[in-house]
């Protein structure tokens, strides 16, 4: 018979060239050994070992003899052959020597044709890893790897949470220094009398518009973008129409009876409004959230989308136009509204004197208010180290789950409330803790430097326990909040969002004229005190 190598050089009869004998079975797939010592565990994983073949006490595989493979027929041992290249292969799969160039030489074994060296082949394109020096030393690399890597993902966890603070701060001074956080500014909007809250938020929505559209194009930041629009996305991805709007409904509704909203509560907290009475407001949340979470069920059941939305972003449906393109627009639109109703009701004329007797600002940090759409400013520009960082968008509802959810302390209370479960760990729920800490505290200096401490006056803790209850009840039923649905979700041009911001203003109007309607019959305190 003629052998024919892979190099297509032809091997007469007798001609043996290192085969040490010929085997007809097929050849098999290649089955790489990483371990010698593991060498039978590696080879179960990978389907066993080809037929004719054994392993030998230091992991080298070679030829049984006798009955157990009956192909084998001793010609006696090989004999090393100079190569122009470390290895050889025959298509009849036999033996080959891989040595260390043309000086490379083989070593004979009993119990057939084992062939020891840092590298070898044998029939069926079996080969093993046999060298203990470099099997040590790639552990030893591997596991310096390993404790890089984990030092790196500590290091750049601290940072991201630490960034969340910082911003968390930030959100907390503009809202204290916009004076947007006070329960009169949020009842007030709702009957239309004042105009600070729309002021901030439409603020906050066009300059996150603009700073959304710019990382949206630039190359080194357009991925982080549209992993943060697809988290979004996958936020509400559950959620229907009827959803959102009765979620927004929901939320409107408890925030014109708290005067507050899931980010406004944090920021009076700080600032210790109504005297403990923002407070009162965060603590019904918190039961709010509990409340959804036990019910999310038998809503999900009856109200949630089995089939997610094919098209939830506006883009979506003008595919011709880019995202950049229209959140341009829209922020041009917001950004022209917002002057429209300064020119219409300056914001000086709508807010109250310092509460703080015998105190003059000496510098801008110290003043009692700043221009609310300069708050709102400072808020949108938030998206751009939140995007970059943690590939999430400005929100804060889902804090309250996680807070919350460190009640389930056994396994077995997990999984009674699975909704709840799912927001106890990891950063893409944590972030959002560090970051209404973040508010609390900025709010607390921001009053402190103004000498505005606990001098806000708030809503009777009845109101604010059961506001704040309906408020994040309604702010998860839709899937987020003020900060989530109105300046996230349109920023991203979510439809849903669109529609649950609408919702919001419709129930807290419905609430507000009410509560303005009963005051003016005394039936209640003044609900809107201007």
């Amino acid at each position: 018979m003629e052998l024919e190598r892979r190099d297509g050089v032809t091997l007469l009869p007798g001609e043996t060239d290192n085969i040490s004998h010929v085997n007809t079975d097929p050849p098999a797939v290649t089955i790489q050994i990483e371990d010698p010592s593991h060498a039978n565990e590696q080879l179960d994983k990978k389907g066993g070992l080809p037929n004719g073949h054994t392993i030998s006490g230091n992991g080298t595989i070679g030829h049984s003899t006798g009955e157990d493979n009956p192909s084998f027929s001793p010609e006696g041992e090989a004999e090393a052959i100079p190569r122009d290249t470390d290895s050889t292969m025959y298509s009849n799969g036999s033996v080959v020597q891989r040595g260390s160039g043309s000086g490379g030489s083989s070593e004979s074994r009993p119990n057939g044709c084992h062939h020891q060296c840092s590298t070898m082949e044998v029939n069926h394109n079996v080969v093993v890893t046999d060298s203990e020096e470099k099997r040590k030393e790639a552990e030893i690399l591997a596991e310096k790897a390993r404790e890089e890597t984990s030092e790196d993902r500590m290091v750049s966890l601290v940072l991201k949470l630490v960034v969340c603070l910082l911003c968390g701060m930030v959100m907390g001074l503009a809202l204290e220094k916009g004076r947007v956080f006070e329960p009169r500014s949020i009842r007030c909007q709702f009957t239309y009398q004042i105009w600070i809250m729309m002021k901030m938020f439409l603020s906050a929505l066009a300059t996150g518009l603009l700073c959304l559209a710019t990382l949206s194009v630039l190359p080194f930041t357009k991925r982080a973008f549209e992993e943060a629009r697809i988290e979004y996305v996958s936020c509400i991805s559950s959620k229907g129409i009827l959803m959102a709007s009765i979620g927004g409904m929901l939320l409107g509704a408890g925030m014109a009876l708290a005067g507050a909203c899931p980010g406004m509560v944090l920021a009076q907290v700080g600032a210790w409004a109504g005297q403990g009475s923002g407070l009162v407001t965060f603590v019904g949340a918190l039961v709010g959230s509990f409340g959804y979470a036990v019910c999310h069920p038998f809503i999900d059941r009856s109200l949630g989308r089995s089939t997610p939305y094919k098209r939830h972003l506006a883009d979506d449906w003008v595919s011709h136009v880019p995202f950049a393109l229209l959140a341009l627009v829209l922020a041009a639109v917001t950004a022209g509204i917002v002057v429209a109703i300064e020119l219409w009701r300056p914001w000086r004329t709508e807010i109250l004197t310092s509460p703080a007797e015998n105190f003059e600002p000496t510098w801008f940090m110290t003043e009692y208010a700043w221009p609310p759409y300069i708050a709102g400013i400072l808020i949108g520009m938030l998206q751009i180290p939140l995007v970059l960082l943690i590939r999430d968008t400005l929100g804060g509802s889902s804090s309250y789950c996680t807070i919350s959810s460190q009640i389930l302390i056994t396994r077995r209370m997990e999984e009674a409330v699975p909704y709840l479960a799912k927001f106890k760990r990891g950063l893409s729920s944590w972030w959002q803790v560090f970051f209404v800490t973040g508010v609390i505290l900025g709010a607390m200096s921001s009053s402190l430097l103004s000498h505005t401490m606990s001098k806000v006056d708030g809503v009777g803790w009845g109101v604010s326990f059961f506001g704040g209850f309906v408020m994040l009840f309604g702010a998860r039923f839709a899937g987020g909040c003020t900060s989530g649905h109105g300046i996230s979700g349109v920023g991203v041009l979510a439809l849903l969002s669109f529609i649950a911001v609408a919702a919001m203003f419709a129930g807290g109007t419905v609430i507000g004229l009410i509560g303005w309607g009963m005051g003016k019959a005394e039936v209640i305190d003044p609900f809107c005190p201007l």
